[in-house]
């Protein structure tokens, strides 16, 4: 009960906040529809991977977050990390998440 409670609040306060960044990023870049399908289905895809990672490993958990927030690890390198196979639905979103495709 209680790592169900924290999941959740992994999910919330990091998952969740990190899924809208790239929604609005790629929204305001002009992206494709399928390319923020594809990049929203990825992150529901590692949402329990990274939420059971952090769970498992809390330092991991406390110092990727603390990583994305600095800036010194970008939200994508997390998600193709948690799900490898997300790689694809990333590499198309990278010109809209850099602005190169603006």
């Amino acid at each position: 009960m209680i790592r169900d409670f924290l999941i959740f609040l992994f999910t919330t306060l990091v998952v969740e906040p990190f899924q809208a960044e790239l929604n609005e990023k790629l929204a305001a870049a002009q992206a494709p529809p399928a390319v923020v399908a594809e990049i929203s289905q990825c992150a529901r895809t590692a949402t329990p991977i990274l939420a059971d990672r952090a769970m498992s490993d809390p330092w991991w958990g406390a110092s990727t977050v603390i990583r994305v927030w600095v800036g010194t690890t970008s939200p994508e390198s997390v998600l193709t990390d948690a799900a490898p196979a997300c790689g694809p639905a990333v590499r198309a979103a990278r010109p809209f998440l850099s602005g190169a495709a603006t």
